[in-house]
């Protein structure tokens, strides 16, 4: 700020010298200025005076000229107040005497040359326009700040870059990629918050993946208990207490297994095994699973579709929002599937009691439930992981999947590409 404050103070004084046209003297005030003209047209009579050139110039210039010689006293005929009474003819050996009238008004300007004094009387003193272009100013003016301008942009926005770079990396955090790294080779204070802003990167990365791996290590070590409580569970009676527990077993495994699928997707392990399928055979696959609610589902498809993907998860895709859609909603569930040159697109649609706008924001995140928006009409309750799971699949694809609630109706919408990211797995 303090350089840009020096350069405009430096654009402007160099603009008005550049006006005034004389770079090395100061420009002369108007009232020196009238004394140039004066000095000029009393050279031009002479003395003794020539009152014919008196007189054309008195005319021509619109101004009042006296002369004073020991001889006679002559007074130009142009219509000028002179503002005084005529004085007496001086001695011939008399010196001139300053008169009030050149001490009063600045207009009044006197000479002497020899023996003539000389006395121009002007009605006005010359604008400053007549020794200063204002456009002249103007233009130089605009030219300087303009130059200061184009440089202090460009000067800024080298300075400021890093703040483009911070903004670019905290969107990649805020889309979940916690490995962005941001290279700043500055040692100001943008400098360190790029490297506090790294700092920050890693350990939320660290803290992510030990949560990542304990929640690993957790379902792994549970699914031995699980299997040994099977196995108790085969030697008890039948009744409804086994019923129970067999039922409560079931949903810890789902659990597990959908956690462990979920988490296997995010690592390298989770590679995916493509191949070319139908999605409406896969569609009927998934309907003919729900055999008390095949009533209850609608496939909607104008022709066969055929997508090169990871066939078990796509069908588990379908089987986990088909599930989610006949527990919330007692209407007909309608899967609706189409397609584009470039893209696949997967609708489950149900007309339950529909999602709430903050529920819609957070319901692919683990373990969260709108239990306050979509009470399962049965009474149970889920785990909170199968939309969970469905959005790693299709991310996993190189696809997205977006939730909608209108009016009563409720549409989860996959979009996969045709030519998926890692078909060469």
């Amino acid at each position: 700020m303090v350089v840009a404050v020096v350069l405009i103070d430096i654009a402007v004084i160099t603009a008005f010298r550049l006006a005034f046209e004389l770079p090395e003297d100061p420009p002369p005030s108007p009232h020196g200025y009238a004394r140039i003209i004066t000095n000029y047209l009393a050279d031009e009579i002479g003395s003794p005076p020539d009152t014919l050139k008196a007189r054309r110039y008195a005319e021509k210039l619109g101004i009042g000229i006296r002369l004073e010689t020991p001889d006679f006293v002559w007074t130009s005929p142009t219509n000028v107040d002179w503002e005084f009474s005529e004085p007496p003819l001086p001695p011939p050996d008399a010196k001139p005497r300053a008169r009030p009238l050149r001490q009063r008004d600045r207009r009044a300007i006197a000479l002497t040359r020899g023996d003539t004094e000389f006395l121009f009387k002007l009605k006005e003193l010359p604008a400053p326009q007549s020794f200063f272009s204002t456009e002249r100013a103007a233009m130089w003016l605009l030219l300087f700040l303009s130059l200061i301008g184009v440089g202090l942009f460009f000067l800024l926005r080298k300075m400021f870059s890093p703040i483009q770079t911070l903004i670019d990396g905290t969107k990649r955090i805020s889309a979940g990629d916690f490995s962005t790294a941001i290279e700043v080779n500055r040692r100001d204070e943008l400098g360190e918050l790029a490297d506090s802003f790294n700092a920050m990167s890693q350990r939320i990365s660290e803290m992510l993946k030990r949560e990542r791996e304990l929640l690993l290590d957790v379902s792994h070590e549970l699914r031995s208990p699980l299997t040994r409580m099977k196995v108790a569970l085969e030697l008890l009676p039948d009744g409804e207490a086994k019923s129970q527990i067999q039922s409560d077993i079931n949903e810890l495994n789902a659990m597990l297994t959908e956690l462990l699928e979920s988490e296997r997707l995010r690592s390298s392990n989770g590679s995916l095994k493509k191949s070319t399928f139908s999605l409406v055979e896969i569609a009927e696959d998934v309907k003919s699973e729900f055999r008390d609610e095949q009533h209850r589902i609608i496939i909607e498809a104008e022709r066969d579709i055929s997508l090169r993907a990871d066939k078990e998860r796509i069908r588990l895709l379908l089987r986990n929002l088909v599930s989610n859609a006949l527990k919330y909603s007692q209407s007909p569930v309608r899967i609706r599937i189409s397609e584009t040159p470039a893209r696949v697109s997967l609708c489950v649609v149900d007309n339950g009691k529909g999602i709430s706008k903050e529920d819609l924001k957070k319901i692919f995140e683990p373990f969260y439930r709108a239990d306050s928006a979509r009470a399962r009409l049965n009474g149970e309750g889920g785990f909170g992981l199968g939309l969970y799971l469905c959005k790693k699949i299709v991310e996993a694809h190189g696809g997205a999947i977006e939730a909608r609630s209108e009016a009563g109706e409720t549409c989860f919408e996959v979009r996969l590409p045709k030519n998926a990211k890692g078909d060469s797995l």
